[in-house]
This record gives structure tokens, sequence and C-alpha cells, in this order.
């Protein structure tokens, strides 16, 4: 079973709200449907709930309640590694990045694991 790290950063969420939290959901679900060939490690930046209060943003109750809903439901990994270098073991077990832009991603190429950039509008 291959492993892939989904990394997801606050900057979508508060530039683009509903759009990003939208995206975050459906990607969430592509992966629940694939669980049996593809084992997901989600790594969200370990802010992400402390700038969405801080910047009152609407997105942040339904953030939370998907955190914890992926949390219980147990067919996914969720990494909550909170420094680089912990985060960085944790993506080199796996076989594949998916995401937003992290400086992870040169840390994925130099160990040739293959890098997608998420894409909101998509």
């Amino acid at each position: 079973m291959k492993k892939m790290f989904y990394y997801t950063d606050v900057l979508p969420f508060l530039a683009r709200g509903k759009d990003a939290i939208d995206k975050l959901s459906r990607n969430l679900e592509t992966f629940h449907d694939a669980s049996g060939d593809i084992k997901l490690v989600w790594h969200p930046w370990s802010g992400t709930d402390k700038y969405l209060e801080r910047n009152n943003s609407s997105v942040r109750i339904r953030y939370n309640e998907i955190v914890r809903k992926f949390s219980e439901e147990g067919w996914g990994e969720l990494d909550l590694s909170d420094t680089f270098g912990d985060a960085k073991k944790v993506l080199l077990s796996c076989d594949a990045y998916y995401g937003d832009v992290s400086d992870l991603i040169y840390e994925a190429q130099n160990a040739k694991i293959p890098v997608m950039i998420q894409n909101i509008d998509v």
C-alpha cells in the first residue's frame, strides 16, 4: 500500500475561506474512497486553528469538525508534528507529497518523492 503525505496550510483557508474548506472536504472524501490502496497521512500546519481563530475565520468551526471526524474515523493518520524536522521524518516515510506549497516540497524533491501541488479551483 502506498502512503500519501497530504499537507494543508492555513493561508488558503484565510484567503479563500469556503472554497478552501470545500476543497479539503472533497480531497478527504477522495482519499477515503481510495483508502484500500492509499494510506493518507494528513499533516495540517500546526498553527492552523490558532490563526483561524485570530482572524475570526468563518471556516474555523468547519475545519475543526473535519479534523475531529478524520481523527475519529481512523482510516488515515493525522500527523500533528509541530516541528519541521518531525514533519520531514514523516514525509520521508511516504511515497508521495500532495497539498499546499511548503518547504517540505524541497525535502520531497531531494528524496525523489513525487510532488503534486493542490489547486483549490480544481
